[in-house]
């Protein structure tokens, strides 16, 4: 079998793409480099090439009996099910077209053409729109193919007669189209293609005008005869020859159960209180993605199918598509009305670019086996055959403007060059001529110019030839061309306006650096001859006065002997950019703009011309030129100046194009502009400006990230504030320093982790001594055993003891170590993230040897906690931007044996398992702001910002849930849930009322088997996800489960070994912090649910529960003291007292709503108040001081105010133990509240009454329990302890303070009576103090973080490490979306390093004179009042910000808390305008002026005395120096150093000229011309000198017009006259 080509895709930005087969294999190449190859082990149907989604990324697609196999170039593939046989395929710009074998036993009742738009998408099947322009008979076809109606929608197409031949994209517009052959009526039909994802489609088409959406088409999901399910697997393959496949990445597959089945099929619109009622339904609801509108059909029916059918799509040169289809012999192109323009016999056809760049041409065979070449597919095609030896049978394809042709009896392709050579300035004066001439004129010109130019070897050639036409309307070189006789027309009666177009050409072309001067001199001859030709003798003479120079004798065409010349009937209308320019520049003058080519219909009257594509770029160069000095001549808004030169695709390349003189003009705008710039400016012009640090401050996605090489800690030290470390202090920490070096770190801080913490804490040890306390790995060395243990006796018991204490502490480090490693690290995307485990490890005095901990107890939560800890430490603006790819790149892997075989295998794969389920909960909680709305960002926007769980496709999260892992699925709700928070995502919705079994159908919950720990989960994400949404059908859920949470329940139940399991108290507080997410902070504003009274109703919630006996799950198993603890955290209330008080506290947090407050209040009978429950007044306390936040004071009276009169502590009165157990839970609960509104202010008034506090409790817990009363007061010291060592550190959060820090390192040791909830307390304290390794992060203090705190830092901490009795392990960590940046930072936008010297300067909005001047890094300051932000720095441009309340610059500091600012070294004009290249211009101009000026002083001039290039220098230099003056000119000292030298030159060239001017034979000549007594003969030496003296002298001197000149001669002599103009003419 022979190597043949199956597919073939011509790429822009990749190349040319080939795809050859060889037996099974198949070949990739692109532009005939070899790329990949595939060992395909089924046969191959079909091979094409395709672009998925909106990165267009080139992909190869295999077809095989029952799979598509997608692969990507740049590694990736994706293997899908295809769910039935496979006739057809057909390319999309974006997707596939798939039609489906037929079946008899299904025929007519399914579709037959389905889309694919990506590989992770389903197939989904196509629809039909209505065509109503289209004739009776083609009307009647839309019945062919039969339509089946979609719910009464839209037809789809189900007719198997009909067969998809092939498709075509234009290169140019979104516009696809697809050819068909229906046998049913014998004929060739042509549809065209609306897909969903282009709205510039659907908004033009006809079709679908009466459909509000392609998005409402649905259709009831048929029967396929094969498996409907789609099976996508993910893989990173590099294939070989031989058939082995190197993998890397992951391997996946959506499994067929029912739990991943019922997935995506939960609705919210049924009216019952089940709303998930149709989860079991069969037919499931697809939504068509593609619709067809029938555009052409052949004309007579035929008897077969044609099997050369091909169709294309070029463009006109108007740029519109015209769309060719080849069927029976014959081409038939169609215009966007899809009329038909012209029909051509033809055997083969393809899309070539022979004469523009962007758009196509066709390319035609023709039955003799010649090449022909159509001009956009509306003209008389071309023959090629010149290009092309011997007889061709077909085109293979085409690539760019090379054909492959296929030649009668020879063996091998021939590649052929079609490209029609056309240079810039021949097609700039084609295009010119569309505003003048009509439509279907210029396509008649365009048609012979490019038969002319077919055949032209040289530039020089190609001139003489379009001159010619122009001029005499013929070319006489072989091979002859004439313009046809209606071009011919229109160009002698638009003579002027033709002229006028051409002229505006010249004048782009002079200012063209790259232009050779010849083609500049000869351009000037066609107008010239152009204007003689055409008798327009005053034009003539006013284009030789601005230095036109005429051609010689030698270069003089004569003109035909029939020619008949027009009359001078027009006015002299002569575009000159240097004499517009000069006489805008000037002062007195009343500027009017420079006309442009799209002025030439008005100026002339012209309406029928409509200019073709790219036309408006013929004199793109001038436009922008002519803009800026008119701009600059009007003084108007600067941003003005710069707008058309911005808006171009490459303002720099541009910019380059422009000669010198008028560049460094431009250039010198430009950096005067980037001083004066405002935030305000569209972005093209700053980024035009390099102003690149305003861009990144009021721009969301523009944010550096440069990598920050950081200075060594001595130079950072030494040289950043001045500071020096103190011999004395360098010596004592040596030792310390030696000793921290020989631990290896078992993780890397990322550079801007490291830049924040050398700045901070460069004089001490604080931040070192914190991970040295939190680090999972570190043994722990003891000297002492424990207290009252016999060692003697029993040393392995001993040390049994110690260890499992050390457990407690070592196990309970991975949440602070997440606080401390927070967004700290740098991830590698292709590996893995390493997860460091916590190791209890202990080495005891006179032993070398380390002890390990050993136990049978459940640690998967620790475990998880690590997970969790090892996601939240990889930089959070990194992982923002991670595929959801990389999320399953960590999934651990499976052991190979059964657990039987290798238990210790499955037992390390269990803990793999628990850990990665935290990483997943780790990926979703990326914070959002919480404080501002999301007016601003974009849904593309939102999708960058929230991390790859929120771009997680629906069959990775089937793969999770389907294994019915207990962490796993608490994980990944909780964090999908986090990531979608307050978006209300049905998708994700869906997910989470799976797990609530009353969400769900009768009798479906038992088939779940879920633990209320998952159950717990997915009602708080319901919370966050419905977040201050106000949901009534969410309220009313969560409310019933809340009265409902003291009914019994019973049933099955999952065994008690797993983690996730949980009680109903966790359930019940589950439902009512989800409660109160839901209607957060809103009080009585809640008009939609006012009939709910939810005041009323949670008050009777808490008022009504029964009291309960203590469940056996919170009794702790070690030790008496524990017991003790445990059984005085009971609540002796219902199961849903907790949770209703939680959500009354949300529901009106911040309200100041004191009738709430009230309900909430601690009982005032002595006996009640005895008798109640001490954990329940602490948390009813704290949610009463939460509703009235404003009123929290910072001080001991506010403190004491909230302590109940019987529980005050006096003098002369000493309370009671229960009394006293009463008071310290109320002061906890006061501190608490007080931290969490002074929450990262570091206030010292608040800071210092909760270590006031602190202390207090300290003493107390650390007091000696004598008897059962003692110890239950030192268990209650020891739970209110945790919870002021939190709010002690909630205050000074992220900021390291030491008297803080001096505290929490005192309760880090191992002792007996601290539980694993109180390590986790101090340890989370301690992260939350040096969050983010300090100084970087701290808490917001919004509603919404409080809300999310109160659920995180929960006051009542698990016993031991599997307890979830009460609240979920999980919730723990939701404090990650409450983190904002702590510091103002002020960075180099560059390098991303940060600017240590800079100055930040607030100016009040009430006085604009009052600035508050701060030096970066410091804390964020409230900029409540604060209208602008200035910012300057050594070495730096200044930076103004405008910051108004309301503008999305504010809004985006307030969140980022960083400022850019631009390096004043990188000027955007570097490498663009050098002084150099200047100063060579100005002396090359001086020295062309001094030569023409004495060769004109010449008796009798030689030939090439005439330097037209001179006179337009000449020009040009005046313009400069007046431009000089402009107040937009920068003065600095480069500008000055041009101007200086720019005036000096001027000075120079313009003695030259007054000196030639003075002569007696120039005044003679400028006599001559003012009287207008002899008419020139252009051909002649003597008097094209004339014109170049005259010429020279109008270009320097300010002389008047002949008619002006003429008059002034009525009063004075015309001697005095010219003496005076040349002692008068000055600047």
């Amino acid at each position: 079998m022979e190597r043949r080509l199956v597919a073939t895709l011509d790429d822009v930005a990749t190349g040319s793409h080939r795809a050859h087969i060889h037996e099974s294999t198949v070949s990739w190449t692109v532009s005939g480099r070899f790329l990949r190859c595939y060992r395909v082990d089924s046969a191959v149907e079909h091979v094409t090439f395709a672009q998925f989604g909106s990165e267009a990324v080139v992909s190869l697609c295999i077809f095989g009996v029952d799979t598509l196999a997608i692969y990507y170039c740049t590694g990736e593939s994706f293997i899908v099910a295809l769910p039935f046989g496979v006739r057809r395929v057909c390319a999309l710009q974006r997707g596939l077209l798939v039609q489906r074998a037929a079946e008899t036993s299904f025929a007519g009742s399914l579709p037959t053409l389905f889309s694919l738009l990506g590989p992770r998408s389903e197939f989904k099947m196509l629809g039909i729109g209505r065509a109503t322009d289209l004739d009776r008979t083609s009307r009647q076809l839309l019945l062919s193919p039969t339509p089946a109606r979609i719910d009464g929608a839209v037809p789809v197409f189900n007719d198997p007669n009909v067969v998809l031949l092939c498709t075509a994209s234009s290169r140019c517009s979104s516009a696809q189209y697809l050819l068909c052959w229906d046998a049913n009526v014998r004929r060739h039909i042509v549809y065209q293609c609306l897909i969903a994802e282009q709205p510039d489609a659907l908004a033009d088409s006809d079709a679908l005008s009466q459909l509000s959406s392609i998005s409402q088409l649905s259709a009831s999901r048929p029967r396929m005869s094969r498996q409907p399910s789609l099976s996508v697997r993910r893989t990173s393959v590099v294939p070989q020859l031989g058939g082995s496949r190197r993998k890397s990445g992951f391997t996946s597959a959506v499994k067929n159960d029912r739990r991943s089945s019922m997935l995506g099929r939960v609705s919210f619109d049924s009216p019952a209180p089940n709303y998930a009622a149709d989860i079991f339904r069969e037919q499931r609801q697809m939504r068509a993605e593609v619709v067809l509108q029938l555009c052409w059909s052949e004309r007579r029916q035929r008897e077969e199918q044609c099997s050369d059918a091909q169709l294309c799509v070029v463009q006109a040169s108007t740029g519109a598509d015209v769309v060719c289809v080849l069927v029976g012999g014959t081409v038939v192109t169609l215009d966007a009305a899809f009329d038909e323009v012209m029909r051509c016999p033809a055997v083969s056809m393809a899309h070539v670019r022979a004469t523009r760049p962007e758009l196509d041409d066709l390319l035609l065979v023709d039955a003799a086996g010649g090449l022909l070449l159509s001009l956009g597919g509306c003209a008389k095609p071309l023959c090629l055959n010149h290009r092309a030896t011997g007889d061709i049978s077909r085109i293979v394809y085409t690539a760019g403007d090379s054909a492959a042709l296929e030649t009668n009896g020879q063996p091998t392709i021939a590649l052929v060059s079609t490209q029609v050579r056309i240079s810039r300035l021949a097609r700039s004066l084609i295009d010119s001529l569309s505003f003048v001439i009509s439509r279907s004129v210029i396509t008649l010109l365009w048609r012979s110019v490019v038969a002319s130019l077919l055949y032209a070897d040289t530039a020089h050639d190609e001139m003489a030839r379009l001159s010619s036409l122009l001029l005499y309307g013929s070319d006489q070189r072989e091979p002859a061309t004439t313009l046809p006789a209606r071009v011919k027309a229109e160009l002698r009666d638009r003579a002027p306006a033709v002229l006028f177009a051409f002229m505006l050409v010249y004048e782009d072309t002079a200012l063209h650096r790259y232009e050779p001067p010849d083609r500049v001199a000869k351009l000037g001859h066609l107008l010239l001859q152009f204007a003689a030709t055409n008798g327009q003798t005053r034009t003539h003479q006013a284009l030789l006065r601005i230095g036109l120079v005429p051609p010689a004798d030698s270069e003089t065409t004569e003109a035909p002997a029939t020619r008949q010349r027009a009359v001078d009937r027009d006015p002299v209308i002569v575009p000159s950019l240097a004499k517009w320019a000069l006489s805008i520049l000037d002062a007195d003058a009343q500027p009017q703009s420079f006309p442009t080519l799209e002025h030439i219909g008005n100026l002339f009257g012209i309406t029928d011309a409509e200019p073709v594509f790219g036309a408006r770029d013929s004199t793109k160069l001038l436009d922008v030129t002519a803009n800026v000095l008119w701009q600059l001549a009007l003084g108007r808004d600067p941003a003005l100046v710069l707008r058309q030169l911005a808006s171009d695709k490459a303002p720099m390349l541009l910019l380059r194009q422009i000669t010198i003189d008028m560049r460094w003009l431009l250039c010198s705008v430009i950096e005067t502009m980037q001083q004066k710039c405002v935030s305000s400016w569209p972005t093209s012009i700053l980024t035009l400006l390099g102003r690149h640090d305003m861009i990144s401050n009021t721009n969301e996605t523009a944010v550096c990230d440069k990598n920050i090489a950081l200075r060594r800690l001595d130079v950072l030290a030494n040289n950043g504030n001045g500071l020096t470390e103190p011999k004395s202090i360098v010596e004592i920490c040596d030792k310390v320093l030696d000793q921290h070096a020989e631990r290896k770190r078992t993780w890397t801080q990322s550079p801007r982790a490291r830049e924040f913490s050398m700045l901070v804490f460069n004089r001490d040890l604080r931040l070192e001594e914190a991970e040295r306390l939190l680090d999972l790995s570190a043994p722990t060395y003891t000297t002492t055993a424990l207290d009252g243990a016999d060692t003697a006796d029993d040393p392995d018991r001993t040390k049994s003891q110690y260890l499992g204490l050390l457990a407690r502490r070592v196990l309970a480090l991975p949440l602070g170590q997440s606080l401390l490693r927070y967004s700290s690290r740098q991830l590698n995307p292709q590996d893995a993230l390493p997860i460091d485990l916590p190791v209890v490890a202990a080495q005891f005095r006179g032993n070398k040897a380390e002890s390990t901990w050993t136990s049978d107890t459940d640690v998967s939560w620790p475990l998880f906690h690590s997970g969790v800890a090892a996601a939240l430490s990889v930089e959070r603006d990194q992982l923002r931007r991670e595929h959801p790819s990389w999320v399953l790149l960590n999934w651990p892997t499976e052991p190979a044996d059964s657990p039987q075989d290798d238990p210790n295998a499955m037992k390390e794969f269990d803990a793999a398992l628990a850990s990665h389920a935290g990483f997943l909960l780790g990926v979703g909680l990326l914070p959002r702001d919480l404080e501002t709305s999301d007016k601003y960002d974009t849904s593309e926007q939102r999708r960058n910002i929230s991390g790859p769980l929120s771009n997680m496709p629906p069959w990775q999260t089937f793969k999770y849930l389907s294994k019915r892992h207990g962490l796993t699925s608490i994980a990944l709700l909780l964090g999908c849930a986090c990531a979608h928070r307050g978006t209300m995502n049905s998708s994700v919705s869906k997910i989470l009322s799976l797990h609530i079994p009353n969400l769900l159908p009768p009798g479906s919950s038992e088939l779940m088997l879920l633990s209320y720990g998952t159950q717990a989960a997915a009602m708080l994400g319901l919370g966050l996800l419905f977040m201050q949404s106000q949901n009534r059908r969410m309220v009313e859920v969560m409310l019933h489960e809340l009265e409902s949470a003291e009914e019994v329940r019973s049933g099955s139940r999952l065994d008690g070994v797993d983690p996730a399991e949980s009680t109903a108290e966790c359930y019940s507080l589950a439902s009512g912090f989800s409660l109160g997410l839901v209607v957060l902070g809103c009080g009585l504003s809640t008009k939609t649910l006012a009939d709910l009274r939810l005041l009323d109703t949670l008050s009777s919630v808490i008022n009504g529960g029964r009291s309960g006996a203590a469940p056996a799950s919170r009794i702790a198993k070690d030790g008496a003291e524990l017991e003790a603890f445990a059984s005085l955290n009971i609540s002796s209330s219902g199961l849903s007292n907790v949770g209703a008080v939680a959500a009354i506290g949300l529901a009106f947090l911040g309200t100041n709503y004191s009738p709430a407050a009230q309900r909430l209040a601690a009982p005032s009978p002595l006996q009640q108040l005895r008798t109640a429950d001490p954990f329940m007044l602490l948390w009813k306390t704290l949610m009463q001081l939460l509703i009235m936040l404003d009123h929290i004071q910072p001080t001991s009276a506010w403190i004491e105010s909230t302590v109940p009169q019987a529980c005050v502590v006096s003098a002369a009165n000493t309370l009671a133990p229960d009394l006293y157990r009463i008071r310290i839970h109320v002061v906890a609960a006061a501190c608490f509240a007080l931290a969490l509104k002074f929450a990262g202010t570091e206030d010292p008034q608040a800071h210092s009454i909760i270590i006031e506090f602190f202390d207090e409790l300290e003493l107390a817990a650390n007091r000696p329990a004598l008897d059962y009363e003692s110890s239950l007061t030192r268990a209650a010291a020891q739970s209110c302890l945790d919870i002021v060592c939190v709010s002690a550190a909630l205050v000074h959060a992220g900021s390291g303070d030491i008297a803080t820090m001096k505290r929490l390192r005192a309760l880090h040791g191992v002792n007996a009576h601290r539980s694993y909830g109180n390590h986790m307390a101090s340890h989370m304290a301690l992260g939350i103090l040096f969050l983010g390794g300090g100084a970087r992060f701290t808490i917001s203090r919004s509603i919404q973080s409080i809300a999310l705190l109160l659920i995180a830092l929960f006051p009542r901490f698990p016993q031991h490490y599997t307890d979830n009795c009460e609240h979920l392990q999980a919730w723990r960590h939701l404090w990650a979306l409450c983190v904002v940046p702590r510091c103002l930072v002020v960075r180099d936008v560059s390098t991303g390093q940060m600017c240590r010297d800079a100055v930040v300067s607030l100016v009040d909005s009430a006085n604009d004179k009052q600035a508050t001047s701060i030096v970066p890094p410091v804390p964020f300051p409230e900029i409540d009042s604060v209208r602008t932000i200035r910012v300057s720095a050594p070495g730096y441009m200044v930076l103004s910000l405008d910051v108004s309340p309301g503008s999305h610059t504010r809004d985006l500091v307030s969140r980022r808390r960083v400022l850019y600012l631009q390096p004043q070294t990188s000027a955007p004009m570097q490498g663009v305008a050098a002084l150099s290249q200047y100063t060579e211009w100005l002396t090359s101009t001086q020295t062309r002026v001094n030569v023409l000026c004495t060769q004109l002083m010449q008796p009798h001039p030689i030939n090439d005395v005439v330097d037209a290039s001179a006179v337009h220098a000449i020009r040009r230099l005046r313009i400069c120096v007046l431009a000089m003056h402009s107040p937009f000119v920068a003065r600095n000292s480069c500008v000055d150093g041009w101007a200086e030298e720019a005036y000096l030159a001027w000075l120079k060239v313009r003695m030259s000229v007054v000196a030639l001017a003075r002569r007696d034979e120039t005044r003679r000549l400028l006599v001559r011309y003012w009287t207008g007594s002899q008419q020139p003969n252009t051909r002649t030496n003597a008097e094209r000198a004339f014109y170049a003296t005259i010429a020279l002298l109008y270009s320097v001197l300010d002389l008047p017009a002949p008619s002006d000149a003429m008059k002034l001669t009525q009063q004075v002599p015309i001697s005095q006259l010219i003496e005076h103009v040349l002692d008068t003419c000055f600047l």
